[in-house]
């Protein structure tokens, strides 16, 4: 399981030197769900979710959001 970044205006996830790609497997994992949200902020992105992503069954799980809501939702 990885923790991603997905800016929800461009529907691209962030990597590696704040590059992004739209291939989730490619992304950046942040580990930290409060980590990854403190990078979000801090590049002042408007739109974001947080992401828990299973590659392996290419299966993904919104946590939070840039609203501050964790909702659990399945993407």
């Amino acid at each position: 399981m990885k923790v991603l970044i997905l800016d929800q205006l461009s529907q691209l996830f962030l990597t590696h030197q704040d590059q992004w790609t739209d291939n989730p497997r490619e992304a950046k994992d942040f580990a930290f769900t409060a980590h990854a949200r403190a990078v979000a902020k801090g590049l002042e992105l408007k739109c974001f979710q947080i992401l828990f992503y299973f590659p392996d069954i290419n299966y993904r799980i919104v946590v939070c959001d840039s609203q501050g809501e964790s909702s659990i939702a399945k993407v």
